[in-house]
This record gives structure tokens, C-alpha cells and sequence, in this order.
């Protein structure tokens, strides 16, 4: 049950994070470094949710 609450914490953390990525590229007024920075947290984001639907597939069985 933890498990599936992460996952999808993670899964909205990156709906998020590529929702702000999104805007700001089409915000002009938004420094180069920044989207560098939120492209770096959408990879992330995508990598942990990606790491929890993973580990929630392979334990979903035993209910962890």
C-alpha cells in the first residue's frame, strides 16, 4: 500500500515538474540556467517514478 501511495506521489511530482518545464519554455523572460535546472528535475522525477513503478511491479505481490 506504501508502495502504490509513493508511486504515485513520484508520478505527480512528475506531471508537475514537466507542467513548469512546459511554461517556461515558451516564458522568454526565464533564464537559460533555469530550464537547465528544471529539465535536470523533470529527468529525475521521471527516473524515481519510473524506479517506484518498477519496485511496486516486482513486490506488488507480496503487498509491499
Amino acid at each position: 500500500m506504501a508502495n502504490k501511495t509513493l508511486a504515485d506521489y513520484a508520478q505527480e511530482k512528475l506531471k508537475e515538474a514537466s507542467r513548469n518545464l512546459g511554461l517556461a519554455a515558451i516564458d522568454f523572460s526565464i533564464p537559460d540556467e533555469q530550464l537547465i535546472e528544471m529539465r535536470d528535475t523533470v529527468r529525475r522525477q521521471a527516473a524515481e517514478a519510473q524506479r517506484l513503478q518498477k519496485r511496486k511491479g516486482l513486490l506488488g505481490f507480496l503487498g509491499l
